[in-house]
């Protein structure tokens, strides 16, 4: 497959992925603040995250009762943490075809030169040296 076929192919997996996961989601009824995808830096696959009102009132309310702390300190702690969301890696069970393809971009693969390239400046220190180490 050619990069850049390799790439709308992962877009579209992805693209899918989320679309299912957040339908699924939204039929709670919640009334849903903040949706995310998030990826570690390490590049793996991402993953789905969400809040709502309802799911922080019972979050904070929980994290209240272990910790003593109140209720309104707690929410505004977590309110903007995808982490901290009940629904943190929502439908990760629709990701599966999402991360068979980030496993097989591995090195030597022309694509990440690719990609590095049209993401940095090709004449800076850092990109030259990567290119004479590391590029496929």
């Amino acid at each position: 497959m050619k990069p850049m076929q390799a790439m709308e192919s992962l877009t579209l997996a992805i693209a899918d992925a989320a679309r299912t996961s957040f339908r699924t989601l939204f039929e709670n009824g919640e009334r849903y603040y903040y949706c995310t995808l998030y990826t570690t830096g390490e590049g793996h696959a991402p993953s789905l995250s969400a809040w709502s009102w309802e799911a922080l009132e019972r979050e904070a309310a929980r994290q209240g009762e272990e910790s003593g702390a109140p209720e309104a300190t707690i929410a505004e702690l977590i309110k903007w943490s995808y982490a901290d969301s009940p629904y943190c890696c929502y439908g990760d069970e629709n990701f599966g075809g999402v991360k068979q393809l980030f496993m097989e971009v591995m090195p030597p693969d022309k694509i990440n030169t690719e990609i590095a390239l049209r993401l940095n400046h090709a004449d800076s220190p850092a990109m030259q040296a990567w290119l004479a180490e590391a590029a496929e």
